[in-house]
């Protein structure tokens, strides 16, 4: 079982709320298949985001210069609860993958784990800073219920080439079951 959770991050504030449209007399049908498929299925939420203003003050060295290419998040951005797990033996897996809005090409996000959260269940990898593309790639991995595992970005790329406006990205996040 899969599921996945949207985060919007950018430089514009866009809130984006994942949603199921329902037409007809279809709604009880698919409802209560949402509702079975949900009941012994691993979930993920989110919480967090993060939006940077990038202006004038970010020049390297004043008027004439290029700007700062980094910029990092604060090591708690988002914090990621992984929950409804069978138990401590139940493992998983977190792939992370972004849909642009309006993003440049020479822009990099990347995202890694800053804390293991609690929980009674186990967790690893992701320490490292990871790229997040548009294609879904293993970010870290663990077994059991976690709560409040607490999540740092950071983009690459920042020049006075690129046109100033507002960019943003959206960040998913999805729960894969291991058998």
């Amino acid at each position: 079982m899969v599921h996945n959770i949207r985060m919007n991050l950018g430089w514009s504030r866009k809130s984006t709320t994942p949603g199921v449209m329902l037409i007809g007399g279809v709604i009880l049908l698919v409802s209560l298949l949402v509702i079975l498929s949900r009941v012994q299925a691993i979930d993920i939420s989110a919480s967090g985001g993060w939006t940077e203003t990038i202006d004038e003050t970010d020049l390297v060295s004043g008027a004439g210069s290029d700007l700062i290419d980094t910029y990092q998040s604060a090591t708690s951005a988002s914090v990621a609860n992984i929950s409804n797990c069978t138990g401590d033996s139940d493992n998983w897996r977190i792939d992370v993958r972004r849909v642009d809005g309006t993003w440049h090409g020479d822009y990099r996000l990347y995202v890694k784990r800053t804390s293991d959260g609690t929980g009674t269940g186990s967790i690893s990898g992701g320490l490292s800073y990871i790229e997040i593309t548009a294609t879904d790639t293993e970010f870290f991995s663990g077994a059991g219920n976690r709560d409040n595992i607490d999540l740092q970005y950071e983009l690459t790329g920042m020049s006075v080439g690129v046109s100033p406006v507002n960019y943003s990205t959206t960040v998913v996040f999805t729960v894969v079951d291991i058998p």
